[in-house]
């Protein structure tokens, strides 16, 4: 605490700002020192403090009742600082468990399902044409039962095939390869 200015509790209480703002330049930087000794985290700290101090000025009322107020803000910062490593532990223990769970079967069929959104949305996001046309050619039609279904000639069918293909082949990139190549 800065030598020669005291705490006025009593203006706190009432909702001084300026005997707030001297209660924090008078402990932020030690309070903060001192989460850091429980943190391995400079801004962690700060936040913590920080909240800390929203705290005392939302409860402001009660500071009647704290017979050494040193004291209880050591004591939140201390607290807060426990509280906080005790959340980060249980996320972390979470997602390792999570990550753990995750077995080889449930992350290959994240695959297969993302891949097939993947190449899905991509054959949607093709011309009309060439989705018309793929999409047949895809499902074992030839070239001549596209063209008499679509009433156009087989020679479209071909240049439509091979627009849909190019741009697969340029959106897909090694999937195109996997899915499409025979087509």
């Amino acid at each position: 605490m800065t030598e020669g200015t005291s705490i006025d509790i009593n203006g706190l209480i009432r909702g001084n700002e300026k005997s707030f703002q001297i209660l924090f330049i008078n402990y932020y930087s030690v309070l903060v020192s001192f989460a850091m000794k429980y943190l391995e985290s400079q801004d962690v700290a700060e936040d913590i403090v920080q909240d800390v101090f929203v705290k005392i000025w939302e409860s402001r009322e009660k500071l009647g009742e704290i017979d050494n107020l040193s004291a209880y803000l050591y004591q939140m910062v201390r607290f807060k600082s426990f509280n906080y490593l005790r959340a980060e532990k249980i996320r972390q223990d979470a997602t390792k468990s999570f990550a753990e769970e995750l077995d080889e079967i449930e992350m290959n069929e994240y695959i297969k399902n993302e891949t097939f959104r993947i190449v899905m949305q991509t054959l949607e996001d093709l011309p009309s044409g060439s989705r018309n046309v793929f999409s047949r050619a895809i499902q074992g039609y030839s070239a001549k039962e596209i063209a008499e279904e679509l009433g156009i000639a087989v020679e479209t069918v071909k240049k439509q095939k091979q627009i849909a293909r190019r741009i697969l082949k340029e959106k897909l990139g090694n999937l195109f390869t996997l899915f499409f190549a025979m087509w």
